[in-house]
């Protein structure tokens, strides 16, 4: 009996394991363009591709579904999202309000065991950014903001800020695909972690949100531009 849970918890984890595996190949795929826009996503075709049954690939459009990465639709399968400007203004209105409230909430200035492994983190960042991984580079990105906005002493409010952040994966990767504003990116990640060091709230606070900008202003310049109906940070 004992040997048949055993085998039942390790065919869990592989399972668990290749979903995990799945989701997180195909967000990049769609955070950085491989995938398009309204483009479908066939279930037997991405079965092929991952060597995974189908109920994994379900089971991961499922999860990219909530995430916002992915629409399915009843009868018709499942597509790329495609926001429209209204919903692109919308999303950003919230994230600038969640990260501005994170922002005041985060405890100043940080301890140096913190800022140790927020430097650590970055470091990667900017060492996968500079190889041209870009993979590697948005992992270690979303680390960076999740270490700081995991700090507001708020698990509620980090657990939104989190999930803003994956709807709009999409959009502030263009901070990491474009080479200038990359480096502004990386620029504002050591002020971020200077003004947490000493403990300057109202820079930490306005970077926290201006920060979310650049490419928000670049992912406008290459859908067509268009003026936001609020301006916020």
């Amino acid at each position: 009996m004992a040997s048949a849970e055993t085998e039942d918890r390790q065919a869990n984890t592989r399972s668990d394991a290749r979903l995990a595996a799945v989701v997180s190949a195909l967000q990049h795929d769609i955070v950085f363009g491989r995938l398009k826009p309204r483009e479908r996503l066939v279930e037997e075709e991405l079965s092929e591709r991952f060597a995974v049954g189908r109920h994994v690939i379900r089971a991961a459009l499922d999860e990219l579904d909530r995430n916002g990465l992915v629409r399915r639709r009843q009868n018709r399968g499942a597509v790329v999202s495609d926001y429209s400007p209204e919903e692109v203004d919308e999303l950003y209105d919230i994230r600038a309000i969640l990260q501005r409230e994170a922002a005041r909430r985060v405890p100043l200035p940080a301890s140096p065991d913190f800022i140790a492994t927020l430097i650590a983190v970055n470091d990667d960042y900017v060492r996968c950014g500079k190889a041209g991984d870009l993979d590697k580079a948005a992992i270690a990105n979303d680390q960076f903001h999740q270490l700081i906005f995991n700090e507001c002493r708020n698990r509620h409010l980090a657990e939104l800020i989190q999930q803003y952040w994956i709807k709009t994966a999409a959009i502030h990767c263009y901070a990491i695909a474009n080479p200038s504003l990359a480096d502004q990116s990386r620029e504002e990640h050591a002020l971020m972690i200077q003004a947490m060091r000493i403990g300057d709230r109202e820079s930490f606070e306005t970077l926290s949100v201006d920060h979310m900008q650049p490419a928000l202003a670049a992912f406008k310049a290459a859908h067509g531009g268009w003026i936001s109906r609020n301006t916020t940070g």
